[in-house]
């Protein structure tokens, strides 16, 4: 690509993913990776993580990173800086209880994600799984009930990618206000509408009175593919969907090869030159 077409240099922003991406296929975060993002930090760019994890899963990330900055999390939908918010997007109430009502009559995993509360009818397979991933331990309760305590900030599906699938064009015909991107073969995300992880690229982006463009955001699943769009410098992992590299503008390394830390190393000397 030639830079001149989308950037517009100094680059100013560092947007990362986190499962597949910033962290290898064992959920570590690669030493070369953690020095990578410490040298952009440290040369003026903000590190903002956007992850579909709850905020509660990404702060373990974010202390073994060592940068602060801002942080997206459920797909974009709330944005903090510290104990700031300055994004929170749900989504409908009516949306939600329709989806929980054909997931339960699916017989497909759902998880309730409302700040820091991850809820489920019931611990299973999936939940159990994602819960060693990610560190934390669902309640269990009736999701519809949940609904009086106000609408979740996101729905995520979780079952066998067949399932998924036919869960997808399920939810697609009933046309409902929300947005529906997969973030793994196996999970489908449900996230309100004009809140993905692009929106809350443009809403830093106007923090910190930038151009999208100078932006850089690193990602590797269809849930990250607005993102690269958005950003001046859109990178898909080697381990990314076909949809996340064919929006990308470089494709790095995968991220059991420290794909971030060679977008990182090439891009600032492209910068530099």
């Amino acid at each position: 690509m030639n830079q001149s077409d989308k950037t517009a240099f100094p680059l100013r922003l560092l947007c990362l993913d986190i499962d597949g991406t910033l962290l290898n296929t064992a959920h570590q975060l690669p030493p070369e990776n953690r020095a990578a993002v410490q040298y952009a930090a440290e040369h003026g760019l903000t590190v903002c993580l956007m992850s579909a994890r709850p905020p509660q899963a990404i702060e373990p990330i974010t202390q073994a990173l060592g940068v602060p900055g801002p942080v997206a999390s459920f797909g974009g939908a709330l944005i903090e800086d510290g104990k700031k918010r300055l994004s929170d997007c749900r989504l409908p109430v009516d949306a939600a209880r329709t989806v929980i009502g054909l997931a339960q009559q699916a017989g497909i995993s759902l998880s309730f994600y409302r700040n820091r509360d991850w809820l489920v009818t019931q611990e299973d397979f999936w939940s159990r799984t994602e819960g060693e991933i990610t560190g934390l331990h669902p309640t269990c309760l009736p999701l519809v009930a949940a609904l009086a305590d106000g609408a979740p900030h996101k729905l995520l599906c979780m079952g066998e990618k067949a399932e998924i699938d036919h869960f997808l064009h399920l939810l697609q015909s009933k046309m409902l206000s929300v947005s529906l991107l997969r973030s793994k073969d196996t999970y489908l995300e449900i996230l309100p509408q004009n809140a993905d992880k692009a929106d809350a690229l443009r809403t830093l982006c106007q923090l910190l009175h930038i151009s999208p463009r100078q932006a850089m955001a690193i990602g590797d699943h269809d849930v990250d593919c607005t993102l690269l769009r958005a950003a001046g410098i859109g990178v898909a992992m080697g381990n990314g969907s076909p949809a996340a590299r064919q929006a990308a503008d470089w494709i790095a390394p995968d991220n059991d090869h420290a794909g971030v830390a060679a977008a990182l190393c090439y891009w600032t000397k492209e910068e530099n030159a």
